[in-house]
């Protein structure tokens, strides 16, 4: 089972994900993906935020902190287990701008689908995964062919995890709307 959330920077989005990994975990196994990597000090803060409100939860997480590979999470993995990934966002951006496969259609779109791959590995291995991912497309359009390439290719990955995921849903100014199937309770 997938369940995808979606918000804009600060909307609250992973503490909704966090709290519907752990509904859904039913006292199972939790595994957290971040994805994001200390780049600079406001990144290196908001880390430390994620690890302090992990950290003050109740549940037990296993955190796989970037750089990690798929592999050696998917092993890992066990049947009643549930994923938090936190966030796609980060983890295309770093896929795509670290390795330069931004830089021809080609490339970002093996990059997408090799990052769709590994998500379905990772469902097929366990209860769910929950992915957290940012909306950045009410913006307009970037004049950097980079950053272009880059949102188009999230655009075109959110499309195909939203028609994938059994739950899909967008948080705004912390409410969380429900656009497909039914929120976990």
């Amino acid at each position: 089972m997938i369940v995808f959330v979606s918000g804009a920077v600060r909307s609250g989005k992973s503490e909704a994900a966090e709290a519907c990994a752990i509904r859904l975990s039913r006292g199972g196994r939790l595994h957290y993906i971040a994805t994001a990597q200390a780049t600079d000090e406001e990144m290196a803060e908001r880390i430390r935020r994620h690890r302090e409100r992990r950290a003050a939860q109740a549940a037990c997480w296993t955190v796989w902190e970037a750089p990690f590979t798929s592999r050696e999470i998917v092993v890992s993995l066990q049947v009643g287990d549930v994923v938090l990934l936190d966030c796609l966002t980060a983890w295309l951006a770093d896929e795509l701008f670290f390795s330069e496969s931004w830089k021809t259609e080609e490339s970002a779109q093996a990059t997408a689908r090799r990052l769709l791959d590994e998500v379905r590995a990772w469902a097929a291995a366990c209860r769910a995964v929950v992915i957290v991912s940012n909306e950045l497309f009410s913006g307009g359009v970037p004049d950097d062919p980079g950053t272009f390439r880059y949102m188009k290719t999230l655009g075109l990955l959110h499309q195909q995890l939203v028609a994938e995921a059994a739950v899909a849903a967008v948080v705004e100014c912390g409410l969380l709307r429900v656009k497909k199937g039914r929120w976990p309770q």
